[in-house]
């Protein structure tokens, strides 16, 4: 959009033959706050139906050939909300044996979906270069 702020955006269609079929859509508003530091703010959503053989636990019959109680194979949507931030120095004097520091990202997402599941996601990473 411009240098300062840009928008990024994903989209993935699934299927199988299990039938289960699923969108997958991400948006995420990189906003460059300075120089070094970039603020991740995103959005991400995701629906699936039901796998042929899904259904909650001790509803199949004895006569079924194949069967799932697993949730994760259930029709579901979700939602994920995130924020991150990235510190960027590329020039930086820090660094371990041969790896100069490159960037620091930490993140944090709230994942929450239609059965009942939810989550707190904490993540760091750290980038090198060697030199």
């Amino acid at each position: 959009m411009n240098e300062v702020v840009a928008l990024t955006t994903y989209y993935r269609y699934y299927y199988d033959d299990w039938e289960i079929a699923a969108h997958t859509a991400k948006i995420e508003l990189p906003i460059k706050i300075s120089d070094k530091f970039t603020l991740y703010p995103s959005y991400r959503y995701y629906t699936q139906t039901a796998a042929d053989y899904f259904a909650p636990f001790e509803a199949h019959t004895s006569t079924d050939e194949f069967y799932t109680s697993d949730y994760d194979l259930s029709a579901f949507d979700s939602s994920q909300y995130g924020l991150g931030i990235s510190y960027t120095d590329i020039f930086t004097k820090a660094h371990i044996w041969k790896l100069r520091l490159k960037s620091i990202d930490l993140n944090y997402h709230y994942y929450d979906r239609t059965t009942g599941l939810s989550a707190g996601i904490v993540n760091a990473g750290f980038k090198f270069v060697l030199y």
